[in-house]
């Protein structure tokens, strides 16, 4: 597996991460399984929250024994503090840990100003990361623009944004602005919820573009091998490889509307 450094975090993460929305609907057993060989395959970077069902329990009881391995990655709600304390005490009792790598500040544009109050968010989170319970602070939304706006403050480390393929607005600001302030980038959605089959293409376009990793929701071993083998030897597109993917960006946007990142099938016109 190929590892990067995420930003000014100093973190190396493997360039293929661990989505954990999937696994909150598969069994416990089964959602274990899943994450132990995630990690057996080089992935050390697992996203989750304890918005998403029991994924967070899940996650924490598959990586107890190699805790101090892994890098956690939880988002947790900013606009309002009461909340976030609440998400960030959930979260750590969820996961089984005294300790979070790095925490993933989820508001909105229009939140944005409010959660930095007193009655926000973020200052929980700086309070947790002078007691050592957070190491970094990320940020997060569907907006690349707002996000764009956001890491101009200095005051995160690293975001995590919608990006592949067929939705590149993140190229047109933010990656170039991330890269000029050492912001570490995650592209979640990376294969636009499920619909980007050509899954290899889909995450070495990703990897080409300034961004440390992908994180990839799998439900299944046999995705989670599959994934690994393309994180295990990441290439270049090559000019006709680029060319077709610029065709089928067209021809998917004829038939999905881009939402938050994911492709959803448009409504059959009557």
């Amino acid at each position: 597996m190929e590892y990067r450094v995420l930003g000014k975090t100093g973190l190396k993460v493997s360039i293929l991460g661990f989505g954990g929305i999937p696994i909150a609907n598969i069994s416990e057993p089964d959602a274990i399984n899943v994450v132990k060989k995630a990690f057996e395959v080089g992935v050390n970077y697992f996203h989750t929250s304890p918005t998403y069902g029991d994924s967070a329990i899940k996650i924490g009881k598959a990586l107890k024994d190699v805790r101090d391995e892994c890098i956690l990655n939880v988002k947790i709600f900013g606009a309002d503090r009461k909340r976030t304390e609440k998400g960030l005490r959930k979260a750590l009792k969820m996961l089984r840990t005294d300790r979070i790598e790095i925490v993933q500040f989820r508001v909105t544009k229009e939140q944005f100003k409010k959660s930095l109050g007193e009655n926000g968010g973020f200052k929980v989170l700086l309070r947790a990361q002078k007691e050592g319970v957070v190491s970094h602070i990320g940020i997060t939304d569907h907006d690349p623009s707002f996000l764009a706006e956001a890491i101009k403050t200095g005051l995160f480390s690293n975001v995590i944004v919608p990006y592949n393929y067929v939705f590149r607005e993140a190229e047109r600001e933010l990656l170039p602005l991330a890269r000029s302030l050492d912001v570490g980038v995650t592209a979640m959605k990376p294969l636009g919820r499920g619909i980007l089959v050509n899954v290899s293409e889909a995450l070495n376009y990703i990897w080409e573009h300034n961004v440390a990793t992908a994180i990839v929701g799998m439900k299944n071993i046999r995705e989670v091998e599959e994934n690994a083998k393309i994180g295990f030897k990441p290439a270049p597109l090559s000019d006709d490889q680029k060319k077709k993917l610029r065709f089928l960006a067209e021809n998917l946007l004829r038939r999905y509307r881009i939402e938050n990142g994911a492709l959803i099938p448009k409504e059959i016109q009557k």
